[in-house]
């Protein structure tokens, strides 16, 4: 008799674990007890692992999918708890980095978070980003302790608006040359910001591969703007581009390449529950990828050892699909595929198993039931061994049977849908000792998502018409439902929502969340159309998921409740300081703070009033208020390793442009020149900013502090946070880069190369050649505090790579200002006499680093003194909404809003109604509103309705 469980208040709604004890055969009941209750060990561990250290999980509702430089991003953030997606209360601090397409980190912020939400806004300002494609990466640190792929990635696309852009319009071909090398055609068509041909214009032609160069050419555009460009293609070259520069340099265009060579495809085969086994059923699922990183259409056939075909395939969406396949012992199974194009490929199926299970399932959108089908080979079947089928959702165990095959090869069982949670299901075919042998995702749909209606106050608006949208939420059995929600309301004219490709909180929460890498139209999979949940069972079958179980058995990343300042004070012999007091000083705004610390020497500050640019002294004395041999550590993780998923190629806005994206750019140039000028037409006046000399106090530079080429002082290292010294002077000193020093090939320049070293190091180099660090031409050499480093650390092996793990272990809160000396005004004081004929003062570049503890190389902080800076937190700012009087005679200047409002915060009532209301801007259009949410029981809604703006009140309805 099945033994069951109570219902249990988890994500898995009527949830209960059926232990099925199917046995075909009498069977002693002490073994059958021992089976039940490892089978409830197993259980347990599991469930009690998830209620101890609930994952989370987060969303972020922007207000539209793409920006321009000067833009503001507006966003909104939805925490969920894993098991019960119920808004989550564990963490009170959320983490946003930007990266740029090349990995590197461009900026970081950090927002508080109250019972699980949170809203704001990043300007997208051009002294921290510039045009190009971006990773958002979302995370708390309780998140941390998990794998990454459950962090919140977004692909944001920046733009630059400018008069100035080229507009190109490519067309890429290639041809396989008989040595197997591709041979490239590029058409490409230059024309300005109105599509004016760039007729005969010279333009200096690149084809980079990363950051090779391989192929070079100065061509001049023809009478319609257009250039044919015509190259070979290295093997296995990758990230492609055409790199176009006017003669004058004024105006360059980065073209990526998209070939899409069909023979490049990668086309992947996934047996239905892990392997093929001999005799067993296979049931095989594909994909295949195009260069692009987008699903490509294939087909083909299935041939047995003799080249006799077995079997036959075609993709369904986005190249993905299935087919059934007889597997024979012995047998090799080979594809011969037909790509685009009519090209040819074959591609070897995985090995097959002589021993093992398969598990299948049948899941069809009609039915209440997951069919689920277990086969085993003779030797498997025929032993006494059983195994164990688990059925988990949200991490949580909601089935579990007992499975034997005493009866036969195959097991087939029925198993209620109504067991598991809306999303994806994972199931599980373990050994007896819980060891995996097959697995198997599915998607369970109750549709029991919240309904939004949204209605307005009239039938039809005009141009800065005031309009009203009444939203009305009930659950899925027509009761009304109290919730938080957020609402965007862009102008179609200037902003293209994809329906099938911009994720939501639907797409986010119950499918790709669970899913590892890249998943291509995330909303084609919640339409209400033949073929979509064929097409959802697919992917399912070829997409590898994400386990929100923790990734190692201590939990090193606590849940941030709010912000805090944690660490500990140690002596000399760096043993921990019990009882010394700590004082915590910040400036602006001013406040004193203090602590003592524990046994353990450890000491927390909390409780912080609102700080915009944080920036603290902690000092710490010991029990007679001395700061003598005290040292101050402070808690601080390191950043996560980067590993976003693998996106298809995005091109920049000025290639291929559509009519809606052109639209934009123009109106946000349109708004750059109107923000120029006085509503009244009168040009405004640049703002004159007058600076004072920097300087940098305790400076040991040798011609007086702040004499130099360069200054960088206290104020802007301030800005800069946790930026190495490295990072520094790659972005702050003009010139600065990477180089090569010529140390032994007997030429007058290694001879030169030779002093410079030893005059940069004070020391010798038995290598031919050393990497080194310039300032344009000119070696640099680095100077702390009045010493040269190597004063202090003598090069081991490679100088280079000493100076660069030095400047990477030493951030900007540890100094005061960079003094750059690199002309002959300033070098000459820097050039000892013993040097003087070798070299001269204009061959050298120096930089001078004043740290605040003034030890020179061997740099600490001041003893028993922390000065801290810590990532601002970023506090909610409000969306300006114009207001317009319905008699308003005074001048205005155009209103060009692409966003026409943004709601971050809108609440329902018991009686699940809310109300918002904005103004129109001024051009005929139609607006598409998004409203998304969720109300306390962890149920999630989402809403796209449509509102037409008339320029005149004429008889035209709404939609």
């Amino acid at each position: 008799m099945p033994y069951q469980s109570k219902p249990r208040s988890t994500s898995c709604k009527t949830c209960f674990i059926g232990l099925l004890l199917l046995f075909c055969y009498s069977r002693s009941i002490a073994q059958s007890n021992s089976l039940k209750g490892d089978l409830l060990k197993l259980q347990i561990a599991a469930d009690s692992a998830f209620k101890k250290y609930p994952a989370e999980k987060l969303y972020m509702q922007f207000d539209k999918p793409y920006y321009a430089v000067g833009d503001s991003a507006w966003f909104k953030v939805y925490l969920f708890n894993v098991p019960s997606h119920q808004l989550s209360a564990k963490s009170g601090l959320l983490y946003i980095d930007f990266t740029s397409d090349s990995g590197k980190l461009v900026k970081q912020y950090v927002l508080p978070v109250k019972n699980g939400i949170t809203w704001g806004n990043i300007l997208l300002n051009d002294k921290d980003f510039k045009p190009g494609n971006y990773t958002l990466r979302a995370y708390t640190n309780w998140m941390r302790n998990f794998s990454g792929d459950g962090f919140y990635y977004k692909r944001l696309a920046i733009y630059g608006a400018d008069e100035n852009n080229w507009l190109v319009n490519s067309e890429i071909n290639t041809l396989k040359k008989a040595n197997d090398q591709s041979q490239v055609n590029a058409l490409l068509k230059f024309t300005d910001i109105n599509k004016m041909p760039m007729a005969g214009k010279s333009i200096q032609l690149q084809v980079v591969a990363g950051t090779k160069n391989i192929y070079k050419q100065k061509m001049q555009t023809d009478q319609n703007g257009l250039l044919n460009v015509n190259f070979l293609l290295p093997d296995e070259s990758l990230n492609l581009a055409i790199v176009a520069e006017s003669e004058q340099k004024d105006q360059k265009a980065d073209i990526p390449l998209n070939l899409n060579r069909a023979e490049k495809t990668d086309l992947q085969f996934f047996p239905e529950g892990g392997d093929l086994v001999t005799d067993l059923p296979g049931n095989i699922g594909f994909k295949a990828i195009g260069e692009d990183g987008k699903g490509v259409q294939v087909s083909g056939i299935i041939t047995d050892h003799n080249q006799q075909q077995v079997a036959v395939f075609n993709s369904q969406h986005n190249g993905m699909g299935k087919f059934n396949l007889a597997v024979k012992d012995g047998e090799t199974y080979m594809a011969k595929v037909t790509l685009p194009g009519g090209v040819v490929k074959e591609y070897p199926l995985p090995a097959i198993k002589r021993s093992g299970t398969v598990l299948q399932l049948n899941n069809t959108m009609e039915s209440d039931s997951v069919g689920v089908s277990v086969t085993a080979t003779d030797d498997i079947a025929g032993s006494a061994n059983s195994y164990f089928l688990i059925g988990k959702a949200r991490g949580i165990v909601c089935y579990a049977a007992i499975l034997n095959f005493h009866d036969g090869n195959s097991i087939r069982r029925k198993i209620a849908k109504s067991l598991f949670p809306s999303g994806i299901v994972h199931f599980i075919l373990t050994s007896s000792n819980g060891q995996p042998l097959n697995e198997r995702i599915t998607f369970i749909s109750h549709a029991d998502n919240l309904h939004i209606d949204l209605s307005q106050g009239k039938s039809e608006y005009v141009s800065r018409d005031s309009i009203a949208l009444n939203i009305k939420v009930t659950d899925n059995t027509g009761q009304p439902v109290s919730g938080n929600f957020s609402l965007a309301v862009t102008d179609d004219a200037l902003v293209k929502t994809d329906t099938l490709n911009d994720e939501n909180i639907f797409t986010r929460l119950l499918l790709t969340s669970d899913l590892k890498g890249y998943v291509e139209e995330p909303g084609y999979y919640f339409q209400q159309k033949a073929g979509v949940w064929q097409a959802l069972d697919n992917l399912l079958l070829t997409q590898g998921w994400v386990s929100y179980e923790p990734v190692l058995p201590t939990l090193p990343f606590e849940a941030e409740h709010e912000f805090t300042v944690k660490g500990k004070v140690i002596n000399v012999f760096s043993k921990p300081v019990k009882g010394s007091k700590l004082i915590l000083f910040s400036k602006s705004p001013f406040f004193l703070m203090d602590t003592v610390t524990n046994n353990e020497g450890k000491f927390v500050f909390d409780r912080f009033p609102v700080v915009d640019t944080p920036l603290f002294v902690i000092k710490a004395v010991n029990k007679r208020g001395k700061s003598f041999n005290i040292g101050i550590n402070i808690d601080e993780a390191p950043l996560p390793i980067f590993s976003a998923p693998k996106n298809p190629l995005t091109l920049p806005w000025y290639v291929n442009s559509d009519s809606t994206l052109m639209n934009y750019v123009n109106d946000k140039i349109a708004i750059n020149k109107q923000q120029a000028y006085t509503p009244d037409g009168k040009r405004k006046l640049k703002e004159v900013v007058i600076s004072a000399r920097k300087t940098i106090k305790d400076s040991q530079n040798l011609n007086g502090p702040g004499n130099a080429d360069q200054v960088i002082d206290e104020k802007e290292l301030e800005q800069a946070g946790k930026k190495t010294w490295l990072q520094l002077l790659n972005e702050k000193v003009t010139g600065f880069r990477e180089g090569i020093l010529l140390l032994s090939d007997g030429t007058e320049r290694a001879k030169k190369d030779r002093d410079f070293y030893k005059f940069l190091t004070d020391g010798d180099s038995s290598t031919v050649t050393q990497g080194w660090y310039y300032i344009k031409y000119r070696p640099v050499k680095f100077i702390i505090d009045g010493v040269p480093v190597y004063k202090i650390y003598q090069p081991n092996g490679s100088a280079f790579n000493d100076i660069t793990n030095y400047l990477n272990s030493h951030t900007a809160e540890d100094i005061k200002g960079i003094e750059v000396v690199s002309s002959t005004k300033y070098a000459n004081r820097y050039v000892p006499i013993e040097y003087a004929m070798s070299i001269l003062p204009s061959d050298v570049a120096f930089v001078e680093i004043t740290t605040r503890s003034g030890h020179g190389p061997a740099i600490d902080n001041a003893i028993g003194t922390y000065l801290y800076k810590p990532l601002p937190l970023s506090w909610p700012k409000q969306f300006y909404k114009p207001r317009y009087a319905v008699r308003d005679t005074a001048k205005h200047q155009l209103d060009l809003r692409s966003t026409i409002d943004w709601e971050p915060n809108v609440n329902t009532g018991k009686d699940g109604n809310g109300l918002v209301s904005f103004y129109a801007a001024d051009s005929p259009s139609v607006y598409t509103v998004m409203i998304e949410g969720t109300d306390m029981n962890g149920n999630i809604g989402f809403k796209r309705y449509r509102i037409l703006i008339i320029k005149r009140k004429e008889s035209i309805k709404s939609k």
